[in-house]
């Protein structure tokens, strides 16, 4: 897997990955498309389920909360939101978007913070920020 973003404030905006056969109708393994709020991440999947997509299923990743699917050529759709905290990838809890949002909140700030990668997204970005300066000093 490559996850290629164009922002330093997000961990991937693209995936890309090998296995797909010569005859497969699209090489693309996944689009993502983010969400503001819960709210929005629950109309979603009201919405593509009205439209009849196919293999829904919510994943807490920690740092976010997505909703995946496919698309009619077999390529992965997610829809997520972003949460404030980072833990390193990957990491799939089940996602269930009946909860409250408090409760949804509660038990994904109570599963990031035992995780050894734990820490804010905000000190992430500014890493990754780092790393991509030293990268481009070198290049």
């Amino acid at each position: 897997l490559v996850f290629l973003s164009g922002r330093d404030d997000q961990h991937h905006q693209l995936v890309l990955a090998s296995g797909r056969g010569a005859d497969a109708p699209s090489t693309v393994m996944q689009l993502s498309f983010k969400v503001l709020d819960l709210d929005q991440l629950r109309e979603a999947r009201r919405r593509a389920l009205a439209w009849g997509a196919t293999g829904m299923r919510g994943l807490n990743h920690g740092n976010a909360m997505s909703l995946y699917c496919q698309d009619p050529e077999g390529n992965t759709v997610e829809i997520y939101l972003d949460t404030p905290w980072y833990v390193s990838q990957p990491h799939g809890d089940p996602l269930d978007l009946d909860q409250d949002d408090a409760t949804l909140w509660a038990e994904t700030e109570r599963i990031v913070r035992t995780d050894p990668s734990y820490m804010l997204a905000s000190d992430w970005a500014a890493q990754f920020t780092q790393r991509r300066l030293a990268q481009g000093a070198r290049g």
